[in-house]
């Protein structure tokens, strides 16, 4: 039986090809895949192989993806704990069809296992061993799986406010409103944190922004200086950086108060210049926390430090409770066939959140 995965063959370029689709073993699944969404950060960069990724440090072609819902279609001989039909969470490609161990929970997988769990994003990170399925409640409507396929774009601002350890009525403020940086800012508000400010210099950004719950969303550091009127001090605690831009970085380091905390959360692509460490960071005690999504625990979590799997695992029951809107996050839609169109949108569009592929 074939199935169909997006690859990109070479930059700029992405299509769909065949492949032929693997039968479960006694203790495997076979699960068919409805929706997935493309993250406008890594797959974009991915895609033009810039700065940081595998595709500029290893080369084409590459399969690219995390976030998706599916269904079990198949069950081994010795699975018991799901059922033809379950729906189920998954951070694999954009394939059709994906065969994995039938595991829940924190974790490793065992040895023979661990070749499926690579990912293309972070070979040399424990993030091969992991588990990689989430359960989700029957009876969910289309628009509801839609709104879940976004849940592995959520966890990565999740990451950066854990690390953050905000405090109850810390001001933050979130640099870059994509689709990280609104995800961040909607977790520093749960997490206590006021006032949450955004900071983004697209016109089209900040607009979208006007929808997540924010305090304050500005245009560029100026607009910035002596603070907000939600604010008992002129700078932010916490700075969080979220548009993977390297020149943003020490902005990131002078628009944070004394003694605060700079996280970074997206992925920079580049090296940054000329950073005053002296002037921008030591004698401002600052402490910069870097918050890759790859740097997490694998068994157990503990303050700052969950293991991937409960933080996704929380991302979807904050969705289910109505805590997160998870429906925010998307800002268009394509079949699956229209894999160009979509990447096309990702890369030419300001209003690209992240984006839905249809199955």
């Amino acid at each position: 039986m074939l199935g169909r995965r997006v690859v990109f063959s070479g930059v700029g370029k992405a299509s769909l090809e065949t492949y032929d689709i693997e039968r479960p073993a006694a203790d495997q699944i076979l699960i068919e895949t409805k929706y997935g969404v493309i993250s406008p950060g890594t797959e974009r960069a991915t895609l033009l192989a810039e700065p940081n990724t595998p595709t500029r440090n290893v080369g084409f072609p590459f399969y690219p993806g995390y976030s998706n819902i599916g269904e079990v279609r198949e069950i081994g001989s010795d699975v018991e704990n799901f059922r033809l039909g379950d729906l189920v969470a998954t951070i694999q490609t954009h394939s059709s069809h994906i065969v994995l161990p039938a595991i829940l929970g924190p974790g490793v997988a065992p040895d023979k296992y661990k070749h499926l769990f690579i990912s293309a994003f972070s070979p040399k990170t424990p993030v091969p061993s992991l588990h990689h399925i989430w359960k989700l409640p029957p009876g969910l409507s289309e628009n509801e799986q839609k709104a879940s396929a976004t849940f592995a774009i959520w966890v990565v601002g999740l990451n950066g406010v854990r690390k953050a350890r905000i405090e109850l009525g810390e001001p933050v403020l979130v640099m870059g409103l994509g689709p990280i940086g609104l995800a961040a800012a909607c977790h520093a508000r749960l997490a206590g944190g006021f006032p949450i400010l955004g900071l983004d210099l697209s016109a089209t950004r900040r607009a979208m922004a006007t929808e997540f719950g924010l305090d304050g969303i500005f245009a560029d550091a100026a607009a910035l200086e002596g603070g907000h009127s939600l604010m008992r001090s002129s700078a932010p605690s916490i700075v969080i950086e979220a548009t993977g831009r390297p020149e943003a970085v020490p902005q990131a380091f002078r628009l944070c108060a004394d003694h605060g905390r700079v996280v970074l959360t997206s992925s920079t692509r580049g090296n940054t210049q000329e950073v005053d460490f002296y002037t921008d960071v030591h004698r401002k005690g600052l402490t910069i926390i870097g918050a890759h999504e790859s740097v997490r625990p694998v068994h157990e979590n503990r303050p700052g430090y969950w293991t991937a799997w409960d933080d996704r695992d929380v991302i979807l029951r904050l969705m289910q409770a109505g805590r997160l809107d998870g429906a925010k996050l998307l800002s268009h839609e394509f079949a699956v066939e229209q894999v160009e169109d979509a990447y096309r949108t990702v890369i030419e569009r300001q209003d690209a959140l992240t984006v839905l592929l249809k199955w």
